[in-house]
């Protein structure tokens, strides 16, 4: 593998890892939603003393520092502790079970569903996490988290006309580029779809007809997937052919 595609990689993981903690991040709300459920479970169906308030206070409190944690420093770590609150969740649930089986030889068949529902959800965010640990065992800085940020505004905020390393192309996704050397960045200029591509990934073909508007029909190709078809400003063009003469396709004298 040669450098600059190695450098892509590792580029394309940044802006994975990137895109992970902004769902991290987003995710932080379901944790005030679960607390709140907590909250209304408990009422119904667990007794009113004060040991149940004690424990359902340091569950909800537990479940919404969790939240907290996942807005101000969102990571994988996010999983873990999502999981690790949702086993306490269980155990008190089992534990309530048990007695009531104790009792009265039965046990509620909606807290026990309730337990198997969120037992499951909590394997599934110890499962997600050990997949992201093995996925991502040297993650990206803050230092890049932070430059990757300040790239992405950039190239989004690009204007063709008075840079001649942007690319503006309004197809589906609407994209801005960015061609620096032999890397150029896709960003999506709505939504968070990333694309990290080198001189064989991708081409723009455009028609030859001049409408008398300077624009004309285009292409875009990336990684053999065709975007719906769009009109290229002839800045955008021009920057575009510029750079391709400088870095053809391998294989292109």
């Amino acid at each position: 593998m040669s450098d600059a595609i190695e450098m892509r990689f590792e580029l394309q993981k940044v802006a994975a890892y990137r895109e992970l903690c902004r769902g991290v991040r987003r995710s932080g709300r379901e944790n005030v939603i679960f607390a709140m459920i907590m909250l209304i479970f408990a009422y119904f169906t667990w007794p009113q003393n004060v040991q149940t308030w004690v424990i359902l206070s340091i569950l909800v409190g537990g479940e919404l520092l969790v939240g907290l944690f996942k807005w101000l420093a969102p990571s994988a770590e996010g999983f873990l502790l999502d999981g690790l609150v949702l086993l306490l969740f269980v155990a008190y649930n089992l534990w309530w079970l048990y007695l009531q089986f104790q009792r009265a030889g039965q046990i509620n068949p909606v807290i026990a569903f309730v337990v198997a529902y969120t037992l499951f959800g909590a394997f599934g965010r110890f499962k997600a996490y050990g997949q992201i640990r093995k996925l991502f065992a040297q993650r990206p800085s803050a230092e890049h988290m932070a430059w990757f940020d300040e790239l992405t505004h950039e190239i989004r905020t690009a204007d063709p006309q008075a840079d001649e390393l942007a690319l503006d192309l309004p197809t589906g996704p609407h994209w801005k580029a960015k061609l620096l050397g032999t890397t150029v960045f896709f960003i999506a200029l709505r939504g968070t779809a990333v694309w990290i591509v080198g001189p064989d990934d991708f081409e723009i073909l455009r028609e030859k007809t001049d409408r008398g508007t300077g624009l004309r029909k285009a292409f875009l190709q990336i990684y053999n997937h065709a975007f719906p078809e769009f009109e290229i400003g002839d800045a955008t063009w021009g920057n575009y052919q510029k750079w391709r003469t400088a870095n053809p396709p391998s294989g292109v004298a």
